[in-house]
């Protein structure tokens, strides 16, 4: 049961916040659109399908999300030589 409570509700908020800006959860989810977009795209490529909007969706989602990973143990590796 949902309390509509604001206290309850900006932690709501807070929890979905923090799964949108998951670089993890944004790799997951731009796989999801890369992998099945392509495996329908290579049966017939000289057809323009709806799935080629889904693969240039998903692709610089997959590179946003990639970079924020890497700057993330980058940055992660620089504090524990300090």
């Amino acid at each position: 049961m949902v309390s509509n409570t604001p206290i309850d509700m900006l932690k709501a908020i807070s929890l979905i916040q923090k799964t949108i800006t998951n670089p993890y959860i944004g790799v997951f989810v731009s796989l999801l659109l890369i992998i099945p977009s392509l495996y329908i795209i290579l049966e017939d490529i000289s057809v323009i399908r709806k799935e080629y909007i889904f693969l240039a969706i998903g692709i610089p989602i997959y590179i946003k999300s990639l970079n924020k990973i890497f700057d993330n143990i980058l940055n992660l590796d620089k504090d524990l030589f300090k």
